[in-house]
Formats: structure tokens, sequence, C-alpha cells
């Protein structure tokens, strides 16, 4: 599972996506985007849950396995990790679950919500999106390991130093088209999106 806001999805989520199918030999990936984020209000100008989910859709299908669950768009109240992955575990009782981050949020995941069961529930596969970031995730790795019993599998990739804000502040400058998916940048002009 790689979830996230997906507002909007870029090429930092596609080139995740992708070396974390490689890298870890998923059989599926299911991108999940983000209802009610616990995490982050969504900024003015934010595209509709609808408007994400089919942006979404349309990175998803230049990504070979992958698919777009309505999960937690559907569901009422705040998206949780630990709710979403037993969700999933239900449907995929003998699966071995594997949560996709970026190395910013894989520091901070032992003060999630359940994190315990996170870590009981999946395995996690964290990319560094950026350079300092690797050492960084090795320390937590090691850690992890000793306090949860915690299964982590690195996605060594390039990285690629992008956030949505950072995308969403370029296409407002008209800047943003070579930062996403071609069909996902058709939308947001369409859309007219983050102007």
């Amino acid at each position: 599972m790689f979830g996230g806001t997906f507002n909007p999805p870029h090429l930092g989520h596609k080139h995740l996506a992708l070396h974390a199918i490689q890298a870890c030999r998923l059989s599926e990936l299911i991108l999940m985007p983000a209802g009610i984020p616990p995490h982050k209000v969504m900024p003015d100008g934010s595209a509709t849950p609808e408007g994400r989910y089919e942006m979404t859709c349309l990175m998803a299908e230049e990504i070979p396995g992958a698919r777009v669950s309505r999960h937690e768009l559907d569901r009422a109240g705040a998206s949780y990790t630990y709710m979403t992955l037993q969700h999933l575990k239900e449907i995929y009782p003998e699966d071995e679950l594997v949560l996709i981050m970026g190395g910013d949020m894989f520091l901070s995941l032992d003060h999630w919500r359940e994190a315990e069961t996170i870590f009981h529930l999946a395995s996690i596969a964290p990319a560094a999106r950026t350079e300092e970031d690797i050492a960084m995730i090795r320390e937590k790795e090691a850690e992890y390991k000793c306090r949860f019993g915690a299964t982590i599998y690195p996605i060594q990739a390039e990285v690629l130093e992008m956030s949505s804000s950072q995308i969403r502040d370029a296409i407002k400058r008209g800047e943003g088209n070579l930062l996403l998916p071609e069909s996902v940048n058709r939308y947001v002009k369409r859309m007219g999106l983050y102007q």
C-alpha cells in the first residue's frame, strides 16, 4: 500500500511506486488517496477528494500492477493508517502487506496512532526524499527492529526531491507541467486546479 493525499499525484510519487514494485517484488500496488488526513489540513485551492482520486487513477495507469482504492475516501472520519491496514489484512489475510512511504514519514512512524499495530500488520518500505535522510533511515531501521520487531525494506532509488506543496506552487507559476505525469497535467489544466 502506498497512501497519501496525492494533491496532486506527481512524478515523485510515480518514481517511488515504480521502484517499490521492483525493490519489494510486489504482486500488486494499492494506491490509497487519504480521505480526511489526521496529520495535515488540506490547503486552500486543493483538489476535491474525487479530483484527487481521479488524478491518482490517471497516474496508476502508468504504473504496471497498480490500482487505486477508494477505501479511505469512502469511510467516515479521519484516515488512520492502522485502520486501513486492518481493512487490507481482512481482504488479504495470507499476504504480506508492505507499507510504502517517504523517508520523512518513516522517521516519525513510531509516533503515529497505533504504531505497534502498524508494525505488526505490515512490513515497511521507506525511501529517502533527500540525501540526508538515508543515514537517518538506517538508524531508525535498527531502532524499529529492536522496539517493534519490524520488518523493513529500505528502497534504494535515485532521490527525487519534490513535494506536493512545491508542485502546487510551481503550477501557480505556470511551471508545474514537467513535475506531473502527462495525463495528470492535462487533468489539472482542464479543471483549472491549483491556480
